[in-house]
């Protein structure tokens, strides 16, 4: 049958489950004859992927759901892996692989679970539950697919065909539900061969699980080689620009003092023309330690070697972080080559216990020692914060990885240096409030891993990491007569230090810096934006009731009779983040003076995400602290302030449901425990992205642990929750009141 007789046999089946939709003969006949006409001119659809599932490096459970016989599956992997559950299900209205927004189609490749939807669902159409999927994930974004919201979920009255998710029965998903937690890797294909179940491995799997394993080591090994791995023009497609991810991994490659990978068991699984690998992944450096899944996909190129093209990131609360403090996390033991000469088994590799901690260091129940411990809650990592970023700091005793990732042996360190963030200056409107709360991590240590950096100075002085190159006199001819010497070269950089003062301040003095008889009349110079278009600019800008500047140390070059400055920079206001490289070209006056000539600004991804994190993160840790305090005394009036007028909580919307549901709540159970640890921030669109580890108690004797994420805005006085969302660590019943 093919995909036409396919998509009539889908509509008349519609048509028949909802007869009062359908009643008009003419509607249904008009849709099948456009879906003739569709079938003739653009048949929008990939080629149908037929997939094996191989012996080598499978999950302990997965589903596979075969498009073409309509069959949901979940397979375990005890001893041995077999089908542990099958239904009936249906899929998409249309055949064929999902391409574009609304064709009706369900995606063909490898997804993963990412979380449960459990009220606020239409009950006909999704039955109740849901459990969300990753489409479109890396590749689908390689590929220019588009769309979003691919479920596994039920039906309320009888299963129809869906506009693209994947559908089972009611007591199906009562069944299967509870094992669909996330991270469950999710095989979508027009056929499963499962005939026999699991096919032999080629080596291909083997291989991909020593490149992830080979990977992870040269992460943790700081070298170029980690670049080697990437495919950085289908990365820069599917996942982010692959020049800014290399600028920021090679400004922590010089910082940290080291770096530990330690991956769980690597799984892989083949999607089609693609492979993915994962791993439950704990990474550990001399600035923080965070722990999550980590995905990785490969393609093969045309030389044969298969090299990443996305990459994504979860972060989740493992386990790993408590053994790895405890001496017990072991890694994956890779798979040794075979070889003629190596025969025998591959041996685990050795942990050893921490052992006496040295003369030097303080006592284990030291303050310094408590500092230094990653997993405190925020309040109190709060409490113990220091106040003085250049104050000299005790040592303190830090379990640490030395030579052998597996081997712990204790030493005498500083304290990690995220107790220290948040003393870093940036030139900000109005200053942010002082506090010393729990330093964060990053979202991902892979992707926006901050750096540790010095202190920023005052305006554009290089700091350690960043040296301002010499200018070559060569540039200028000699008929000019213009020599960048110490003078002049001081001159030009307090210019752009008056610059950058202004526009911080947003104050009208950044117009004194512009030459209005020279603008853009010097021959030789860029034109760029009229003197007129710089000052809407300007206005608008310093409309905004807060601005935040980030920027990197200039670099000078000659160009004609003028000194051109460049200096990536990233500017916040309350209406969204600009980041980009600004050029300014800077001659000198007849008093000497140097003003702006001509200038451009070149949009794209300087990685100063780390910069502005840093000089952030005091501010946006306290009020998260303030907010937890209010959370556990259940004052309703400080826990609201903490929210944005249009604050979303799951299915709550604005500050008077979300003040209702609590005021209620606390009048029958009380909070008796919020702590939250391990806390990582990230850049959103519109703020801070902040994921943390929770702990809840109530007065009645529930609780819950798992990943809180809080999308932050900032609104010149503090940073407000405008959306919150919870993904448990297990599977809570529902009737639990202990989350909001």
């Amino acid at each position: 049958m093919n995909w036409l007789a396919k998509a009539r046999r889908a509509l008349f089946y519609r048509a028949a489950a909802r007869p009062r939709l359908w009643r008009q003969p003419l509607l249904t006949a008009m849709l099948v004859g456009a879906l003739s006409i569709f079938s003739s001119v653009s048949p929008l659809r990939a080629d149908n992927w037929r997939a094996s599932l191989y012996d080598e490096g499978l999950p302990s459970h997965l589903v596979a759901v075969d498009k073409q016989r309509q069959t949901f599956l979940f397979y375990e992997k005890k001893s041995p892996f077999s089908l542990k559950y099958s239904y009936p299900c249906v899929t998409g209205q249309l055949p064929g692989d999902k391409q574009v927004r609304n064709d009706l189609r369900t995606p063909e490749g490898i997804y993963f679970v990412e979380y449960k939807i459990a009220s606020g669902l239409d009950f006909e159409e999704y039955g109740g539950i849901a459990y969300t999927l990753n489409y479109p994930n890396p590749v689908d974004r390689l590929r220019g697919k588009t769309g979003h919201g691919i479920w596994i979920h039920s039906k309320g009255y009888g299963l129809v065909p869906t506009r693209g998710c994947v559908a089972i029965g009611l007591e199906d998903i009562d069944q299967v539900g509870p094992r669909l937690t996330p991270g469950t890797a999710v095989v979508l294909a027009q056929h499963l061969n499962d005939e026999p179940p699991l096919r032999p491995d080629d080596g291909t799997a083997r291989q991909l699980r020593r490149l992830m394993h080979d990977w992870s080591e040269a992460w943790a090994g700081r070298t170029a080689a980690l670049f080697d791995f990437y495919d950085p023009t289908a990365y820069s497609r599917g996942t982010e620009d692959f020049d800014a991810f290399r600028r920021n991994k090679e400004r922590l490659f010089k910082i940290l003092d080291f770096i530990k990978i330690y991956n769980r068991e690597i799984h892989v699984l083949e999607g089609p023309g693609y492979w993915v690998t994962w791993a439950e992944q704990f990474y550990t450096a001399s600035n923080l330690s965070t722990e999550g899944v980590r995905r990785l996909y490969w393609q093969q190129g045309a030389d044969g070697k298969f090299r990443i093209v996305g990459m994504e990131w979860t972060p989740r609360d493992l386990g790993m972080r408590a053994d790895f403090q405890k001496g017990r996390l072991v890694a994956w033991a890779v798979p040794p080559v075979a070889t003629d000469a190596s025969s025998e088994a591959p041996r685990l590799p050795r942990l050893d216990m921490p052992e006496t901690m040295p003369e030097t260091a303080p006592p284990a129940s030291s303050t310094a020692e408590s500092k230094a411990a990653p997993s405190l809650p925020l309040s109190a990592q709060n409490a113990q914060a220091t106040g003085n970023a250049t104050a000299q700091k005790p040592a303190a005793v830090q379990v640490a990885a030395l030579s052998e990732p597996l081997v712990p042996q204790p030493m005498p360190v500083a304290p990690p240096a995220e107790i220290e963030w948040g003393q870093g200056r940036s030139m900000h409107s109005p200053a942010v409030s002082p506090g010393q709360p729990l330093s964060p991590a990053p979202a991902d240590p892979a992707v926006t891993a901050p750096a540790e950096t010095p202190p920023l100075q005052d305006t554009l002085e290089p700091n350690s990491q960043s040296v301002t190159p010499p200018v070559t006199q060569t540039e200028q001819p000699e008929a000019q007569g213009i020599v960048l010497d110490e003078v002049s070269r001081a001159a030009v950089l307090q210019a752009v230090r008056e610059w950058s003062q202004a526009l911080a301040a947003r104050s009208s003095d950044i117009h004194t810096l512009y030459d209005r008889a020279r603008y853009n009349r010097i021959p030789g110079t860029r034109r760029g934006p009229s003197l007129a278009s710089l000052q809407r600019e300007f206005t608008r800008l310093f409309r905004s009731p807060w601005l935040t500047l980030i920027q990197d140390a200039p670099q000078l070059r000659l160009e004609g009779e003028c000194v051109v400055s460049e200096c990536p920079e990233l500017v916040v206001t309350a209406s969204g983040t600009r980041q980009g490289l600004r050029r300014l070209w800077w001659m000198q006056n007849a008093d000497g003076q140097f003003r702006i000539v001509a200038s451009d600004f070149r949009e794209g991804d300087q990685g100063l995400a780390a910069l502005y994190l840093d000089a952030v993160s005091t501010a946006v840790s306290a009020d998260i602290e303030a907010w937890r305090k209010a959370w556990e005394n259940a004052r309703i009036d400080a826990y609201m302030e903490g929210y944005t007028r249009d604050a979303v909580q799951q299915n709550r919307r604005g500050h008077q449901q979300i003040r209702h549901q609590k005021s209620g709540l606390w009048s029958r159970v009380r909070p008796v425990l919020v702590q939250l640890s391990g806390l990582r921030l990230s850049m959103d669109r519109q703020g801070i992205r902040a994921d943390m580890t929770q702990v809840y108690a109530d007065s009645v004797g529930r609780g819950d642990r798992g990943i809180k994420t809080l999308y932050l805005r900032y609104d010149g006085q503090r940073w407000r929750i405008q959306r919150e969302d919870w993904t448990a660590a297990t599977p809570l019943p529902e009737e639990s009141v202990g989350q909001p």
